[in-house]
């Protein structure tokens, strides 16, 4: 009876105990079970979560593990049904307050049932002894008494079903049950072994879950560390612990932060120090200890080592989530244009500056072909080849001709690159593309200019070479004049040639204004008074059907500039308004002063002359190149293509500029701005004497061209001048050797073969003769050449009269009136 007590006992207490731990263990694995998997099914990583469940699956209950996805609704079993005798637990996945997913999570009812087996067989066993126990009371029936002895072993049994286990030979002191109590306290002992080992396990067990639940969430290293350190020194009774991430220089120096109450070694015996290593290098460790009664068993270190290697699993990841939010977030802030395409070049991705540049949404752009969004046209011989790299998956760096989602075509510089997975197949592509329409335009500008200073340096040597062989036969004509006692018709032939060589003279001027190399003389003007005096020729130049309309403005207009090149400006833009209306029409000519603010795109004062006419108008294209140099819309032989292009080079080298409006069919306006001098009296123009001065001074001639050199040499003699010629500066430079104590004045050219320049000359007579008198001659602009001529240096401008050279040189010597 007593036996079969004991068993039912023992039978009731592990049903009892074992549907509890299987409720509560059930109940506490789906719950971690949800939380580990929860990050996977947000990020949709599904290879992720096969791997936590298959860790999570290895645990011997788990009999079943399944995992529904809300959002598709599949349903993966990632641990098939070992046996139909189970205990099932489902949960919802939730994140924050959206549920993405349900677990579901089966127990083998047969794991808790062989562990109430083993406690029904210490039962029987426990049974069994206590029929033992009772044969040999009925025993002793007959030889003592049996109350008091069947007494206390009923104590023991109750003790042993309890789950208490007693000392046997203290409970039941008699002799013949000796046997029986070592038995029983043999058994005990290993009860209580398997209890503490079932319980170790379980509490490592636990621990473990703790640990996988902790490394799969989105922690930082250092905490995860520091919460795993305290999961150690708990778990195992620990004294002082030291758990950190730090690098492997301070490693190596034992820095670091002990979480504990005492850093004596002394105190201390049994310790274990764990390494925490990614890549082959220590990124952390960790450190317990405890009494020295209390050394730590392999299990333990292997516990410790096992989550040493999660931590490193862990921050390994961390850095990866980490380094991909970087990514991303370095993408999403590019200003370039980034696409990402699958292997059939439908886009996957595009950041906010895809967006930006093109015009197109995320949602639009999605799932279709980069081309069919930004195609101008077939593609061209850049697209062929960036397709042709694609269909081979090599890279491409190319130019594409783009068309917004406006319509607006632009211009992009594109990399394109093949994304290979780890067996070097091509999953993706990436195309990163920059807008470089403004960067083309400012290299057409670039070219342009490059274009124009060509150009203009081609137009001006021209012209000044040109303007040497004109001023010499100006010159001789001008000598030629100057003989009283031919016959009329001699003076006539000799004005009948100055006509063309004037007009031949203008156009280089136009050439110089072109170039920015004709000679400036920069006075104060009326821009009013010169107008009114060029409406006087320009009257008969322009015709009877032309109607000239003159706005003066009510008060002087002073401006600051080279009044002949003035006179340029306003001829060639009324020629050109001219030529626009080949019926006739109203030509209106206006000027003001305009004063801008500091505020103002243009502050200051400025002369305003606008040009106004009722032609033809021009379309955009005309427009912007009316200031390219030959460029012209009339007939061949009716345009030489110089005019505004010299009216643009004279404006821009008074340091104005010129705005344009045009209509076709409604006509033209110009309107020339030049800095005004408000503060300033306009000059008044002195009358020049037709005769000329004689001298008598020695004069050093220094002209590489012959026919210049002969006409300013007998130019010179005609003066009253004596001339000593020299063709170069080496050779210049040995006549002053010779002669210079003769030398009054020393007349050269500014460019002259020989190595040495005419300013390099004047410079080189002066270190022995520092009072030396000079002039330079150039056809090219006085601003230039004032840039090198050192002071006292008189600069005399290509080509010149007689009269000029006259005064030049009385200047020079300190003869004549101050030059202005």
């Amino acid at each position: 009876m007593s036996a079969a007590l004991t068993v039912a006992l023992l039978a009731a207490y592990g049903m009892r105990s074992a549907r509890t731990d299987l409720q509560t263990q059930l109940e506490s694995s789906v719950s971690a079970f949800a939380r580990i998997i929860e990050p996977a099914l947000w990020d949709m990583d599904f290879d992720r979560a096969e791997r936590l469940a298959e860790a999570f699956g290895r645990d011997p209950r788990i009999a079943s593990l399944t995992v529904r996805e809300r959002s598709t609704g599949t349903t993966h079993a990632f641990v098939p049904l070992r046996t139909a005798d189970t205990v099932v637990r489902a949960m919802e996945v939730r994140r924050g307050d959206q549920i993405i997913g349900e677990v579901r999570v089966a127990f083998d009812r047969g794991y808790y049932r062989s562990q109430v087996q083993r406690q029904v067989v210490n039962a029987a066993v426990v049974s069994l002894i206590a029929l033992v126990a009772t044969l040999i009371g009925l025993r002793m029936l007959f030889r003592r008494l049996f109350q008091r002895p069947l007494y206390d072993l009923s104590g023991v049994v109750r003790g042993y079903a309890e789950g208490r286990h007693p000392p046997f030979a203290s409970a039941v002191p008699y002799r013949e049950f000796a046997e029986l109590g070592r038995v029983l306290d043999s058994m005990s002992a290993q009860i209580r072994e398997q209890l503490a080992a079932l319980g170790a396990a379980n509490r490592e067990l636990a621990a473990r879950n703790r640990f996988l639940a902790m490394t799969t969430a989105d922690v930082e290293p250092n905490e995860l560390v520091a919460e795993a350190g305290r999961e150690l020194r708990d778990l195992f009774g620990a004294t002082r612990v030291r758990a950190e991430v730090a690098p492997a220089a301070a490693l190596a120096r034992g820095d670091g932060a002990d979480d504990g109450a005492d850093d004596g070694a002394d105190d201390h015996a049994a310790a274990v120090a764990v390494p925490i290593v990614l890549n082959a290098q220590p990124v952390g460790r960790i450190a317990l200890a405890r009494e020295r009664e209390r050394p730590f068993t392999p299990a333990e270190l292997n516990l410790v080592n096992a989550v040493a290697a999660q931590l490193a699993s862990a921050i390994s990841r961390n850095r990866a989530r980490a380094a991909e939010r970087l990514l991303r977030a370095a993408i999403e802030q590019l200003p370039e244009s980034v696409i990402i395409c699958d292997r059939q070049l439908r886009i996957v991705y595009v950041n906010p500056g895809f967006t930006a540049t093109t015009g197109y949404t995320a949602e639009e752009a999605m799932g279709r072909n980069p081309r069919a969004l930004k195609r101008v046209s077939e593609p061209d011989a850049s697209g062929t080849a960036m397709l042709a790299a694609i269909a081979a998956g090599e890279p491409w760096v190319g130019r594409l001709t783009n068309a917004k989602k406006t319509g607006e075509v632009y211009f992009e510089h594109v990399v394109i690159t093949p994304v290979r997975d780890e067996r070097g197949e091509i999953t993706n592509f990436v195309a990163i593309g920059r807008d470089i329409t403004a960067e083309m335009q400012r290299d057409e500008q670039y070219r342009h200019a490059q274009r124009m200073e060509a150009v203009g340096q081609l137009a001006g040597g021209v012209a000044h070479d040109f303007n040497n062989m004109l001023g010499a036969v100006m010159l001789q004509l001008e000598l030629l004049g100057l003989e009283d006692d031919q016959p009329p018709a001699f003076h006539a032939a000799l004005q009948e040639m100055r006509e063309p060589l004037e007009r031949a003279a203008n156009l280089t001027r136009q050439l110089l204004a072109f170039s920015r190399r004709q000679a400036m003389r920069l006075e104060v003007h009326d821009l009013n008074t010169i107008v009114a005096e060029m409406l006087r020729i320009l009257s008969r130049v322009l015709g009877e059907r032309i109607e000239i309309d003159f706005a003066p403005a009510p008060e002087p207009v002073p401006l600051e500039g080279d009044a002949g090149m003035i006179e340029q400006v306003i001829v060639n833009l009324c020629v050109n308004a001219r030529d626009a209306m080949p019926a006739g029409g109203r030509l209106g000519i206006a000027t003001r002063l305009i004063v801008g603010d500091d505020d103002a795109e243009h502050p200051g004062a400025w002369a305003c002359l606008e040009v106004r006419d009722s032609g033809v108008g021009m379309t955009a294209e005309v427009q912007s190149r009316i200031f390219e140099p030959f460029f012209t819309t009339k007939d061949v032989g009716q345009g030489t293509g110089l005019g505004l292009a010299t009216t643009h080079g004279i404006v821009a080298q008074h340091g104005g500029w010129i705005d344009v409006e045009s209509v076709v069919g409604e006509g033209s306006t110009f309107r020339v701005y030049l800095p005004a001098r408000p503060d300033a009296t306009p000059a008044v123009p002195l009358a020049r004497g037709l005769d000329v001065g004689r001298g008598d001074a020695t004069v050093l001639l220094v002209e590489d061209e012959p026919l210049v050199r002969q006409m300013v040499s007998y130019s010179l003699q005609r003066l009253g001048h004596r001339v000593l010629e020299e063709t170069n500066g080496p050779d210049a430079l040995r006549r002053w050797a010779e002669h210079g104590d003769a030398i009054d004045l020393v007349i050269t050219d500014m460019v002259m073969p020989g190595g040495i320049s005419g300013v390099q000359l004047v410079e080189r007579i002066r270190e022995t003769a520092p009072d030396v008198r000079a002039i330079v001659m150039s056809g090219y602009s006085r601003h230039l050449a004032s840039d090198v001529l050192p002071p006292g240096i008189r600069f005399l401008p290509k080509p010149f009269s007689l009269a000029v050279l006259s005064d030049a040189i009385d200047q020079a010597l300190g003869r004549g009136a101050p030059q202005r």
